[in-house]
Formats: C-alpha cells, sequence, structure tokens
C-alpha cells in the first residue's frame, strides 16, 4: 500500500484473518509491503484506518495479489521438464516486473503531486514578496519627496 495523498501521508493499516486475529498491524505509515500464505480459507480482512487525521482525506493505493490454491493435482517437480520450469520462472518475474512498475507509477504520482504543490507555494510567495518590495519603494518615494518639500514661511 501507498499513501499518494493527504495530510502527513500517513495510514494505520491492519489484516486481519477469519478467525479476527490480526495478522499484519502498523501505525502511522505512508508505505508497506506484506506477503502472507494463508493457511486457512475463509474471509480476510484490510483495514486502513486515518482516525489521527480525520480531517484531511486521504488517497491510499494498493495492490492484492492472490495466488493459486495448493491442489494436490499439481505437477511434481519431476514432472516438469526444463524448459517448463523455465517459463514458470519467467512468468512470476514478469508479474514481480509489473509490480514492480506499478508501486513506481504510485510513486512517481505522490512525488510529482509534493512537486506541483511546492512550484505553487514558491510562486506564491514570490508574488507576495514583489508585492511588498512594490509597496515599500512606494512609501519610501512618497517619504523622500515629502522630506524634501520646501515649506514657504510668511
Amino acid at each position: 500500500f501507498q499513501v499518494s495523498t493527504g495530510g502527513f501521508l500517513d495510514i494505520d493499516c491492519k489484516v486481519s484473518g477469519p478467525d479476527d486475529r490480526a495478522i499484519y498491524s502498523v501505525k502511522k505509515e505512508t508505505e508497506g509491503r506484506f506477503t502472507y500464505i494463508a493457511h486457512e480459507t475463509g474471509v480476510y480482512r484490510f483495514c486502513f484506518s486515518n482516525v489521527m487525521s480525520t480531517v484531511t482525506p486521504k488517497t491510499v493505493s494498493f495492490t492484492l495479489v492472490v495466488g493459486e490454491p495448493n491442489k494436490s493435482q499439481v505437477a511434481k517437480s519431476e514432472h516438469v521438464t526444463p524448459l517448463e520450469k523455465s517459463v514458470l520462472a519467467l512468468s512470476e518475474g514478469l508479474a514481480q516486473i509489473q509490480a514492480e512498475q506499478e508501486y513506481m507509477r504510485m510513486r512517481e504520482r505522490a512525488h510529482r503531486n509534493t512537486s506541483e504543490s511546492t512550484n505553487a507555494r514558491v510562486l506564491w510567495w514570490s508574488l507576495i514578496e514583489a508585492g511588498a518590495l512594490i509597496l515599500m519603494s512606494a512609501i519610501q518615494i512618497f517619504y523622500l519627496r515629502r522630506f524634501f518639500e520646501t515649506k514657504s514661511r510668511v
């Protein structure tokens, strides 16, 4: 999972098994990875909580990869040819590359949002500085003109 927008980019995450036992639990994390091999069938719950900053909405991206269940009819390693083993290894490698690419896209999206936000703040700060400089220049010109005015005494 990864928090891409909102607040301090942190969130609580909890994974519970069918017996409501906590399998994975973290607090105030910006991103995380979790691998688990399920030994029992049932409903697993994923809870992403934002109770520490309920005022700020957050965007959380996560990928869930579900593998094949163990079957007794699966071919044993002596029944698989070296070519089939290579194809299986390539398939697993490709799946890992796709997952990593998606993860990098999420990170790039989050960093782009941060960069755009920073650029907008710099722009507004520069405009405020320029306005303050123009205002100070006008005040100085006004006071200097007033200082050098000659007052006639009658």
